[in-house]
């Protein structure tokens, strides 16, 4: 069997039955080792599994269970009040998503969860806030706008808080990234500075296991750079390990899980992994989950790199801009062609 993710790579499937992983399948990283150990378990795990944990990471664990509870109080309204903040009534996909509103593996049916998303604005950003005014022209490109905030009481610095210190965390990861990658520790600190982040707040219910072709999110790779995961209680994460086979991802309490996606594979000449992964929840129990998805500002040019292109190799992508690269993936699982074919691709564009 072979899995084909919106990204156009293909991955063999061995077969749809999960199992357990085994113990350095995915492995957990210290954020508190030396920095020469901390480098060769990176690239370790980037370039052969997508996935691993991360502990010692410094987001606190109140903040960690704050967000949660402010994602269950938005979840718990009744549909009406969700829907004022509808993904359709924003231009750059933002806002709630009712279940099975999203299909993100086309061959099964649409997805068994709800969402809230939210991107990147300066007021989130503590690290911004810190700083003087930055004189930087706007961002101009298909995912650049504004959020939409419920009503809820609360709900905006909740987010915020989690936000901002996930952000750090980001900007932190991205640093030893580059390090693995041969680069100078602060060479992508230029194109972080708006970064396309987007918070994602889900729940799901519990599924029918008897149903294989409803899952709560199907299986896809991740978009931006890379992604840090705040999992619930519940188990339901599965990745698809290099033989084809499904394993569990269950929560380890004082991690998260962070995976490699598409846009720092196409940076890095596919040098690290982004990992196909999907989530089935059939514990008999709701589920909530927190992933954030940091990716460069908008109108960065993604193209591999020099110091990921061996001698006698080439480039495997084409330059692409990470705004439209991102508007175009989300687009094909949520909307219309001529829904997205009706939004302005990005005019100007800065290369790293």
């Amino acid at each position: 069997m072979e899995f084909t993710s919106y990204s156009g790579r293909k991955r063999a499937l061995a077969s749809n039955t999960a199992r357990k992983a085994e113990f350095d399948e995915i492995p957990t990283i210290s954020l508190l080792g030396e920095e020469e150990d901390l480098i060769a378990q990176l690239r370790e795990a980037c370039t052969r599994v997508g996935f691993f944990y991360i502990k010692d990471h410094g987001v606190s664990q109140a903040t960690i269970d704050a967000i949660f509870d402010t994602s269950k109080r938005f979840f718990d309204q009744d549909l009406d009040a969700k829907n004022e903040v509808h993904y359709k009534k924003s231009s750059i996909l933002r806002g709630y998503e009712p279940t099975a509103e999203v299909q993100t593996d086309e061959t099964k049916k649409p997805d068994l969860n709800e969402a809230f998303n939210c991107g990147y604005q300066p007021d989130l950003d503590g690290q911004r806030q810190a700083e003087e005014g930055s004189t930087r022209a706007p961002i101009q490109s298909a995912m650049q706008g504004g959020n939409v905030w419920p009503l809820q009481p609360g709900f905006k610095a909740g987010v915020a808080a989690y936000y901002s210190e996930v952000l750090a965390l980001a900007r932190r990861l991205v640093r030893l990234f580059a390090t693995v990658l041969g680069l100078p520790a602060h060479h992508f600190d230029g194109v972080v500075t708006h970064p396309g982040a987007m918070l994602r707040l889900l729940k799901y219910p519990a599924q029918d296991p008897k149903q294989p072709d409803a899952l709560g999110i199907g299986a896809h790779t991740d978009i931006e750079c890379f992604t840090i995961l705040a999992q619930g209680r519940q188990p339901a994460l599965q990745i698809l390990n290099v033989e084809g086979h499904w394993i569990e991802a269950p929560p380890v309490p004082g991690t998260f899980v962070v995976n490699i996606g598409d846009m720092l594979a196409r940076w890095s000449n596919d040098t690290m992994i982004s990992t196909v992964h999907r989530v089935l929840n059939i514990t008999g129990q709701e589920r909530y989950s927190i992933p954030f998805f940091f990716g460069p500002n908008y109108d960065t040019v993604v193209h591999p790199l020099e110091t990921c292109i061996a001698e006698g190799e080439v480039a495997k992508y084409d330059p692409v801009v990470a705004g439209d690269y991102v508007y175009e993936r989300l687009a094909k699982s949520r909307i219309s062609k001529e829904e997205a074919e009706s939004k302005a691709t990005l005019q100007t564009a800065v290369a790293v």
